[in-house]
């Protein structure tokens, strides 16, 4: 299950982070703003997070990282983390989506899983705008939600010139429902000049119980 974000600069300094994920490293988010991901890095992963981290494009496609965090409790923290490395100035921010994962459970029953049905969703949708002609629905809250989660998932960046592109929408439409979708606290208000779309922990949370729910998927 996805638990929440986390921006930090080129330097892998912590620039912003949820708090759920912040509880869930044991401290406070004021505690772990301004300290690098690396001094709360299990020692025996961090060869293997750098490496990984060094390795990212700018813009480019995102790596996944299973890890260990040391707690605030001197607990030892399993997570996974899904890293892109945004442009920016100064170098640019590393963009981290990060996930609980549990050994004894299989991966087809947690994460993935939601993935796979957010994923079967779009599909159906798409597939029921070419047959029967998209301009019969109007389900665009929605696919936006869908969009950024999936996008999240597999650790790419979500944009609204991607959801305005998708959906065959203007820019000005795709604003108006990023404006809605965030007075309902779904979508964190966008970030002056980078266009960059990020569910809130309530979007993700709302998102994934309805992904949850044992019920088939609808065509219209």
């Amino acid at each position: 299950m996805i638990v929440g974000h986390s921006i930090s600069n080129a330097d892998g300094v912590i620039q912003a982070i949820d708090e759920p994920v912040a509880t869930l490293l044991q401290r406070h988010r004021d505690q772990l703003v301004g300290i690098s991901y690396i001094s709360i890095t299990h020692p025996d992963d961090l060869a293997l997070n750098l490496a990984k981290v060094g390795a990212l494009k700018t813009n480019g496609q995102s790596t996944r990282i299973r890890k260990r965090y040391i707690g605030g409790k001197g607990d030892v923290i399993k997570m996974e983390v899904q890293v892109s490395r945004l442009a920016g100035c100064d170098g640019g921010l590393l963009i981290g989506t990060l996930s609980t994962i549990d050994d004894d459970q299989d991966l087809d029953y947690g994460p993935r899983r939601l993935w796979r049905r957010a994923r079967e969703f779009l599909d159906i949708m798409h597939a029921r705008d070419e047959i029967l002609g998209a301009e019969l629905f109007a389900d665009h809250a929605w696919t936006i939600l869908l969009l950024t989660y999936v996008a999240e998932a597999e650790g790419r960046i979500a944009s609204t010139e991607m959801v305005s592109d998708h959906l065959s929408l203007s820019r000005a439409t795709i604003e108006r429902w990023l404006r809605v979708l965030q007075s309902k606290t779904l979508i964190e208000p966008v970030r002056a000049g980078i266009d960059a779309l990020q569910l809130t922990q309530t979007g993700i949370d709302k998102v994934e119980r309805l992904l949850d729910q044992r019920l088939a998927i609808p065509v219209a």
